[in-house]
Protein backbone atom coordinates (compact mmCIF):
# COMPACT_ATOMS: atom_id res chain seq x y z
CA UNK A 1 0.00 0.00 0.00
CA UNK A 2 2.97 2.29 0.52
CA UNK A 3 4.86 3.43 -2.56
CA UNK A 4 7.91 5.49 -3.40
CA UNK A 5 8.85 7.55 -6.47
CA UNK A 6 10.63 4.50 -7.84
CA UNK A 7 7.59 2.21 -7.55
CA UNK A 8 6.46 1.35 -11.09
CA UNK A 9 2.87 1.82 -12.23
CA UNK A 10 2.75 -1.77 -13.49
CA UNK A 11 4.35 -4.95 -12.21
CA UNK A 12 4.41 -8.51 -13.41
CA UNK A 13 3.21 -11.56 -11.60
CA UNK A 14 4.56 -14.94 -12.63
CA UNK A 15 2.69 -18.13 -11.90
CA UNK A 16 3.82 -21.68 -12.48
CA UNK A 17 0.94 -23.76 -13.79
CA UNK A 18 0.78 -27.37 -15.02
CA UNK A 19 0.94 -25.93 -18.56
CA UNK A 20 4.04 -23.85 -17.84
CA UNK A 21 4.93 -20.36 -16.61
CA UNK A 22 2.32 -17.62 -17.09
CA UNK A 23 3.03 -13.89 -16.70
CA UNK A 24 0.46 -11.18 -16.10
CA UNK A 25 0.96 -7.44 -16.29
CA UNK A 26 -0.72 -6.00 -13.18
CA UNK A 27 -1.44 -2.30 -12.55
CA UNK A 28 -0.13 -1.16 -9.16
CA UNK A 29 -2.71 0.45 -6.89
CA UNK A 30 -1.01 3.30 -5.08
CA UNK A 31 -3.19 4.03 -2.07
CA UNK A 32 -1.50 7.34 -1.32
CA UNK A 33 -2.79 8.77 -4.60
CA UNK A 34 -6.43 8.23 -3.73
CA UNK A 35 -8.18 11.24 -2.23
CA UNK A 36 -11.01 10.68 0.23
CA UNK A 37 -13.52 11.68 -2.47
CA UNK A 38 -12.18 8.88 -4.69
CA UNK A 39 -12.22 6.36 -1.84
CA UNK A 40 -15.82 7.09 -0.86
CA UNK A 41 -17.06 7.93 -4.37
CA UNK A 42 -15.76 4.72 -5.91
CA UNK A 43 -16.59 2.52 -2.92
CA UNK A 44 -12.92 1.76 -2.20
CA UNK A 45 -13.51 1.68 1.54
CA UNK A 46 -10.84 -1.01 2.00
CA UNK A 47 -8.30 1.80 1.40
CA UNK A 48 -9.40 3.81 4.44
CA UNK A 49 -7.01 2.10 6.89
CA UNK A 50 -4.12 2.98 4.54
CA UNK A 51 -5.12 6.62 3.97
CA UNK A 52 -2.75 7.60 6.78
CA UNK A 53 0.16 6.75 4.44
CA UNK A 54 -0.61 9.92 2.49
CA UNK A 55 0.30 11.89 5.64
CA UNK A 56 3.27 9.81 6.76
CA UNK A 57 5.96 12.18 5.48
CA UNK A 58 4.42 15.05 7.52
CA UNK A 59 4.19 13.30 10.92
CA UNK A 60 7.20 15.21 12.30
CA UNK A 61 5.60 18.46 11.13
CA UNK A 62 2.27 17.57 12.77
CA UNK A 63 4.05 16.85 16.06
CA UNK A 64 5.35 20.44 16.15
CA UNK A 65 2.50 22.26 14.38
CA UNK A 66 -0.77 22.11 16.27
CA UNK A 67 -2.72 23.69 13.39
CA UNK A 68 -1.51 20.96 11.01
CA UNK A 69 -2.42 18.28 13.52
CA UNK A 70 -5.91 19.79 13.88
CA UNK A 71 -6.37 19.60 10.10
CA UNK A 72 -5.35 15.93 10.17
CA UNK A 73 -7.77 15.25 13.03
CA UNK A 74 -10.55 17.10 11.16
CA UNK A 75 -9.91 14.93 8.10
CA UNK A 76 -10.24 11.79 10.21
CA UNK A 77 -13.35 13.24 11.82
CA UNK A 78 -14.83 13.45 8.31
CA UNK A 79 -13.85 9.86 7.62
CA UNK A 80 -15.55 8.72 10.81
CA UNK A 81 -18.69 10.78 10.07
CA UNK A 82 -18.92 9.44 6.52
CA UNK A 83 -18.56 5.85 7.72
CA UNK A 84 -21.29 6.43 10.31
CA UNK A 85 -23.56 7.93 7.64
CA UNK A 86 -23.00 4.89 5.40
CA UNK A 87 -23.81 2.58 8.31
CA UNK A 88 -26.98 4.53 9.17
CA UNK A 89 -28.16 4.31 5.54
CA UNK A 90 -27.45 0.58 5.52
CA UNK A 91 -24.84 0.89 2.75
CA UNK A 92 -22.36 -0.82 5.08
CA UNK A 93 -23.00 -2.80 8.22
CA UNK A 94 -22.05 -1.67 11.70
CA UNK A 95 -19.55 -4.51 11.69
CA UNK A 96 -17.85 -3.20 8.52
CA UNK A 97 -17.76 0.32 9.94
CA UNK A 98 -16.19 -0.83 13.19
CA UNK A 99 -13.72 -3.05 11.35
CA UNK A 100 -12.56 -0.17 9.13
CA UNK A 101 -12.08 2.04 12.19
CA UNK A 102 -10.27 -0.75 14.02
CA UNK A 103 -7.96 -1.45 11.09
CA UNK A 104 -7.26 2.28 10.66
CA UNK A 105 -6.21 2.44 14.30
CA UNK A 106 -3.97 -0.61 13.92
CA UNK A 107 -2.20 0.80 10.86
CA UNK A 108 -1.85 4.14 12.64
CA UNK A 109 -0.35 2.44 15.72
CA UNK A 110 2.33 0.85 13.57
CA UNK A 111 3.36 3.71 11.31
CA UNK A 112 3.02 6.57 13.83
CA UNK A 113 4.75 4.72 16.66
CA UNK A 114 7.24 7.57 17.24
CA UNK A 115 4.65 10.36 16.96
CA UNK A 116 2.51 10.44 20.10
CA UNK A 117 0.47 13.53 19.20
CA UNK A 118 -0.42 12.17 15.76
CA UNK A 119 -1.28 8.71 17.08
CA UNK A 120 -3.31 9.90 20.06
CA UNK A 121 -5.02 12.69 18.11
CA UNK A 122 -6.22 10.53 15.24
CA UNK A 123 -7.22 7.65 17.53
CA UNK A 124 -9.26 10.03 19.68
CA UNK A 125 -11.20 11.15 16.60
CA UNK A 126 -11.60 7.67 15.15
CA UNK A 127 -12.88 6.13 18.35
CA UNK A 128 -9.95 4.60 20.18
CA UNK A 129 -9.62 1.06 21.52
CA UNK A 130 -13.25 0.36 22.38
CA UNK A 131 -14.16 -0.42 18.77
CA UNK A 132 -11.42 -3.00 18.43
CA UNK A 133 -13.63 -5.55 20.15
CA UNK A 134 -17.08 -3.99 19.69
CA UNK A 135 -17.62 -5.28 16.16
CA UNK A 136 -16.21 -8.71 16.94
CA UNK A 137 -18.34 -8.97 20.08
CA UNK A 138 -21.53 -8.00 18.22
CA UNK A 139 -20.83 -10.52 15.47
CA UNK A 140 -19.82 -13.35 17.80
CA UNK A 141 -22.85 -12.81 20.03
CA UNK A 142 -25.13 -12.95 16.98
CA UNK A 143 -23.50 -16.16 15.78
CA UNK A 144 -23.77 -17.70 19.24
CA UNK A 145 -27.46 -16.80 19.58
CA UNK A 146 -28.15 -18.13 16.09
CA UNK A 147 -26.45 -21.42 16.87
CA UNK A 148 -28.36 -21.80 20.15
CA UNK A 149 -31.68 -21.19 18.39
CA UNK A 150 -30.69 -23.57 15.60
CA UNK A 151 -29.79 -26.35 18.04
CA UNK A 152 -33.02 -25.80 19.95
CA UNK A 153 -35.11 -25.94 16.76
CA UNK A 154 -33.21 -29.07 15.67
CA UNK A 155 -33.90 -30.79 18.98
CA UNK A 156 -37.55 -29.76 18.82
CA UNK A 157 -37.96 -31.14 15.28
CA UNK A 158 -36.10 -34.31 16.23
CA UNK A 159 -38.31 -34.91 19.27
CA UNK A 160 -41.52 -34.22 17.36
CA UNK A 161 -40.42 -36.54 14.57
CA UNK A 162 -39.45 -39.29 17.02
CA UNK A 163 -42.76 -38.95 18.92
CA UNK A 164 -44.75 -39.07 15.68
CA UNK A 165 -42.95 -42.17 14.42
CA UNK A 166 -43.16 -44.02 17.74
CA UNK A 167 -46.86 -43.13 18.19
CA UNK A 168 -47.61 -44.47 14.70
CA UNK A 169 -45.84 -47.68 15.68
CA UNK A 170 -48.09 -47.96 18.75
CA UNK A 171 -45.37 -47.39 21.36
CA UNK A 172 -46.86 -46.30 24.72
CA UNK A 173 -46.36 -42.60 25.67
CA UNK A 174 -44.36 -43.46 28.82
CA UNK A 175 -41.92 -45.54 26.76
CA UNK A 176 -41.65 -42.73 24.19
CA UNK A 177 -40.87 -40.20 26.94
CA UNK A 178 -38.21 -42.45 28.46
CA UNK A 179 -36.57 -43.05 25.07
CA UNK A 180 -36.55 -39.34 24.21
CA UNK A 181 -35.10 -38.39 27.60
CA UNK A 182 -32.34 -40.92 27.09
CA UNK A 183 -31.68 -40.09 23.43
CA UNK A 184 -31.61 -36.31 23.87
CA UNK A 185 -30.36 -36.28 27.47
CA UNK A 186 -33.07 -33.87 28.66
CA UNK A 187 -35.03 -33.51 31.87
CA UNK A 188 -38.74 -34.41 32.17
CA UNK A 189 -39.54 -30.66 32.48
CA UNK A 190 -37.70 -29.86 29.24
CA UNK A 191 -39.42 -32.78 27.54
CA UNK A 192 -42.85 -31.39 28.47
CA UNK A 193 -41.89 -28.16 26.69
CA UNK A 194 -41.26 -30.06 23.46
CA UNK A 195 -44.26 -32.37 23.78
Amino acid sequence: MRHRATTPDRMQIRMVTPGGMVEYDIPVMKAQRYALEDIFGKGLLFLIPFHIFSHENRFAEYEKDEAGLELLKAEYGQIRARLEALAEKGTISEYIKCTLVDMSNKVLENIARKYDSVRKGVKAVMGGKVLEYEAKTIREKGIEEGMEKGVEKGIEKGIRGTVSILKNLGVPLQTIQAQIQEQYDISPEALKKYL
